[in-house]
């Protein structure tokens, strides 16, 4: 069983098999790119889907925060565009990550394999938004392509800063501390 290069790059094993490595890399964007293909039918517009969740959020925190609901369920909509389509982009790095070699080495590769995730979003989100536009009961807008992109943007950039975090803290816990040695007191002054 071989490790991900992406997480653990120094036991990552050469792949012979570049076959097996483009199944790997793009198979999990093609399923979740069924998620866009079932969520962007009539069936799943907000006309239908206001109801359940409705009731949802009345069972979650009663019936008093459903005051405003044509609000909420807007929000909990548009946060689900802003979250699924940043979902969609980090799988998309993570495919570039796995195809592009030597791209994990440098903050260029990585900032490249970002940047084309940004990129396939983009170019899934206007694809969902033209096919809405021809539903009966739903809009294709770009305000939703840019919201989608922006939530691309926003997770990938969180990627970034956790990723840097973590090799940060993974750097100062391997460098040998450069603290002056301590110094014992001498008994007389204790």
């Amino acid at each position: 069983m071989s490790s991900s290069p992406i997480f653990f790059p120094g036991y990552a094993q050469p792949q012979q098999d570049r076959t097996g490595l483009w199944l790997r890399a793009w198979l999990p964007v093609l399923a979740y790119s069924m998620i866009f293909v079932i969520e962007s039918t009539k069936y799943l517009g907000s006309d239908h889907t206001s109801e359940p969740l409705r009731r949802v959020t009345e069972f979650l925190f009663g019936y008093d925060a459903c005051a405003n609901w044509d609000t909420i369920h807007h929000l909990i909509r548009k946060t689900g565009h802003f979250l699924g389509y940043g979902a969609f982009s980090l799988i998309c790095f993570r495919g570039f990550m796995m195809i592009m070699r030597n791209a994990a080495k440098s903050l260029a590769g990585r900032l490249r394999a970002h940047a084309l995730g940004v990129f396939v979003t983009f170019l899934v989100a206007c694809a969902d938004e033209f096919h809405q536009s021809f539903l009966p009961n739903r809009t294709g807008t770009f305000s939703d392509v840019l919201l989608d992109t922006c939530g691309a943007v926003a997770l990938g950039l969180a990627l970034f800063i956790v990723t840097l975090a973590l090799n940060w803290l993974k750097r100062s816990r391997t460098t040998p501390s450069r603290r002056q040695p301590h110094r014992q007191k001498h008994p007389a002054l204790v």
